[in-house]
This record gives C-alpha cells, structure tokens and sequence, in this order.
C-alpha cells in the first residue's frame, strides 16, 4: 500500500548497482526513471498540486512537471499571481474545448452549450483557455521530484525492486545489443524486470479506510449529483442524506433493536 513517502532517485542508482552491478551515469538514470514513472502510469504515487498562471494573447505555460491535468479553474477578482497564492478571488470551473476554432475562441464569448463560457486546450507546452487574458488554476497529478527536480520513487519494496530492474534492463539491453552481454543473463533480467513492473502497477488500491469510505459516498448515490463539476465535485466524499417515509404517521423511520449477548442462550 502506498503510504506517500518516497526515496531519492539515488536510492534506486545504489540499489541497482548493488543488485547488478552495472556502472550507469547520471544522466541515463535520470531519464530511463522518469521512463519507468511515465509507463507505469500510477494516479496514486503522482502528487496532486494547483498551479496558478498568467495568461497573456491567450495561451499560458504548461508546469514543467505535468503529468495529466485533473481540472482547470479560472481565476476572477485578482490582477496579480501572488493575490491568487494568496487566497484571493473567485473559481468557476472551466472544460474542455470541443470547438475546432478553439485557439480564435477569445475573440467570441458566445458558447450555446453550458451557462459556462470558458474552455481551454492544451498543446505545444501551454494551455490555450478562450480568454485571451487574465488568470488559470490548474489541479494536476506531478512526477514527485525532489528539491534538485530529479524524480522519487514510492518508498514501497514493490516500486524499488520495479524501479531499479528498469533501469538495469535498459542497461543490460545495451549491453545484450554490443554482444557484451549473454542471451541468459538478459533473458533473466527481462523477466525478473516483468514481474517487478507488474507488481508495482497492480498496486493501485486506495490508501487507508477513508480513502474507501470517501470512495463508497461518491459511488453509492440514489441521486446521482449531476452538477458536482460545477463545485468542483466539492463534498463527493459526503454520504447521501435519505429521507424516507413511514407508513403511519408515528415513525417515519422503523426502529432498529440490538439484542445484547447476554440474553442469548
């Protein structure tokens, strides 16, 4: 289960090296990382942060560390981003452009399909929102990295043992490629290198009881909430409130008795 703490890239470079031995730089392990973090493709070892930005001739840079936006918000009742980091000013939800004039949209307020007049795209490393001016938040899930933005890994056996095989792999595939390695030995990486990834990614449960609970409340629902995006889906994680009627005036909810264990015989 993943608990939120992570480890250093690093950890992973000397768990590999004592593992296998295998002299690899920085640079490349650096980067087959991020490979191994991209292809997992695990929601819950991504942290969730809200990035304010600056729209100017209306597109506004993407974060360096996206990897999938959840919302986007704009932002109203602020001129500066430091009001916005701040706590000032209103959100109301935006969505998804459907328009294939979409990057001209600005220049038209008109939208006949929501009360909401806001959209935006993404693309060539900025979001295009239908405003040319003015302020976005975006909630997204980031690559966890560390203070020098390098990339962490989960501090879960499962993700070092998956993490540090990865890496070993793509070495030892070069390698293999050079004849400088034998088909046994890479055969054995590759498949140990499997079996680790697979166990990492099937880790995807929610983290503690309350996760699950706050799952149930927002699945289980008589009525289905309609409007959450509007709110932001605010509260889902609330249980439902049912009123039901009784069938006599006296009790509108039937009586629930418990017998206690010592007047079982």
């Amino acid at each position: 289960m993943y608990t939120g703490n992570t480890v250093s890239y690093k950890a992973i470079m000397d768990k590999q090296l004592r593992d296998f031995g295998f002299d690899i730089d920085d640079e490349s392990g650096l980067e087959w990382l991020a490979e191994f973090m991209a292809h997992t493709k695990v929601g819950v070892v991504m942290e969730s942060k809200i990035a304010h930005l600056s729209v100017c001739d209306g597109r506004a840079d993407l974060p360096f560390d996206l990897f999938k936006i959840v919302q986007t918000a704009k932002l109203e009742g602020i001129e500066t981003i430091e009001q916005a980091e701040c706590g000032e000013g209103t959100k109301s939800p935006m969505r998804w452009s459907t328009d294939n004039f979409h990057s001209e949209y600005h220049k038209d307020d008109r939208d006949y399909t929501t009360e909401s007049a806001d959209t935006y795209t993404v693309g060539q490393g900025f979001i295009f929102p239908s405003f040319s001016k003015g302020f976005l938040a975006v909630a997204y899930e980031a690559i966890p990295t560390d203070a020098n933005g390098a990339p962490t890994i989960p501090a879960d056996q499962s993700w070092l043992e998956a993490a540090s095989h990865y890496i070993a792999f793509k070495e030892a595939r070069k390698r293999w490629l050079r004849d400088a390695l034998s088909d046994k030995k890479y055969a054995t990486i590759e498949r140990d290198k499997e079996w680790y990834f697979a166990q990492a990614v099937n880790t995807k449960f929610p983290q503690n009881v309350d996760q699950m609970e706050s799952m149930k409340n927002a699945t289980i629902r008589t009525i289905p909430d309609i409007q959450a995006h509007a709110s932001f889906f605010a509260n889902m994680q609330l249980p439902e409130k049912r009123n039901f009627r009784g069938t006599n005036t006296s009790s509108t909810v039937p009586e629930t008795t418990t017998q206690s264990n010592s007047n079982i015989a």
